[in-house]
């Protein structure tokens, strides 16, 4: 799946989340981040995300995380 920016992205994680009845304090606990870190990555309030936070993210709710770079 193509994803056009970090918004887009965030909805598919929000959409598993619900799908596994995974919790913003889930994600807390299994990453030692703090709940409104957690809520402001899912709400898109950073200015960008580096990779390092999205392995962490996909990790906590159990997902891969694929990244493919075509010409």
């Amino acid at each position: 799946m193509k994803y056009n920016n970090i918004n887009d992205l965030m909805i598919q994680i929000r959409h598993i989340m619900i799908d596994r009845d995974i919790r913003q304090s889930d994600i807390s606990n299994n990453t030692g981040w703090s709940r409104q870190t957690v809520s402001n990555l899912l709400a898109c309030r950073r200015d960008s995300i580096n990779i390092d936070t999205l392995v962490r993210l996909c990790d906590a709710i159990d997902c891969d995380l694929y990244i493919d770079i075509q010409p």
